[in-house]
């Protein structure tokens, strides 16, 4: 029997080493998530694998250049559909794994995930914030000490993307996940989107499912 879980993650084809790492880091992050291999499966493939598990979201993870380039999120959608709809698609700019961060420590399974907004007040920042909350199926939290929760996804100012998001485990104030920066974002729910225009432009929508 399939492991149940509330966010499958997996990769486009044919990932690279860098991407597997990738997704064992997101993984350890994301509330009740499990990874699986893509292998030859299809997005309706995955479909059915994501129902078994009785997850609620989806997560993609596409490859640019041998390193994670997006991440799409997917939510199942009940009979008569029964297929997957994309909800969010985050353009990476570049991401850190957790062993390549200086005193960062490891997580072994988050079981709630919050999102906290670290400095400013802009609309933008807002916007993501409810899209982070939509797509990881987290809630929004207003201290980076809030223990309520496993984990906490801080987003912060970043001078080349449009922010960096940052995995910490808030009993410790400690980085316990990956670092990803964010060169473009779209919320097909609420239809925020937000992008750092030039960069947006040389990296795509750059690889396929």
């Amino acid at each position: 029997m399939a492991q149940k879980a509330d966010i499958v993650v997996t990769t486009s084809h044919r990932p690279s080493q860098r991407v597997r790492s990738f997704v064992k880091d997101l993984v350890a992050v994301l509330p009740n998530a499990v990874k699986i291999s893509r292998g030859k499966a299809t997005i309706q493939e995955l479909y059915y694998e994501v129902v078994a598990r009785g997850a609620k979201r989806l997560v993609i993870v596409t490859t640019w250049k041998g390193n994670p380039g997006s991440l799409k999120i997917y939510e199942p959608l009940e009979p008569p559909e029964a297929r997957l709809e994309l909800i969010v698609n985050m353009v990476l700019g570049g991401v850190r794994l957790s062993r390549e961060t200086p005193g960062a420590q490891r997580s072994f399974g988050s079981k709630s995930l919050g999102v906290y907004i670290e400095q400013g007040v802009s609309k933008t920042f807002f916007s993501l914030s409810d899209t982070l909350a939509r797509a990881f199926l987290a809630r929004i939290v207003f201290s980076r000490e809030d223990t309520s929760v496993d984990t906490i996804a801080v987003i912060r100012p970043h001078q080349e993307s449009i922010a960096e998001i940052v995995f910490i485990c808030p009993a410790s104030g400690r980085i316990c996940g990956p670092t990803l920066r964010l060169l473009g974002v779209r919320d097909y729910v609420s239809g925020f989107s937000a992008h750092k225009a030039r960069r947006l432009e040389a990296a795509r929508s750059r690889s396929t499912d």
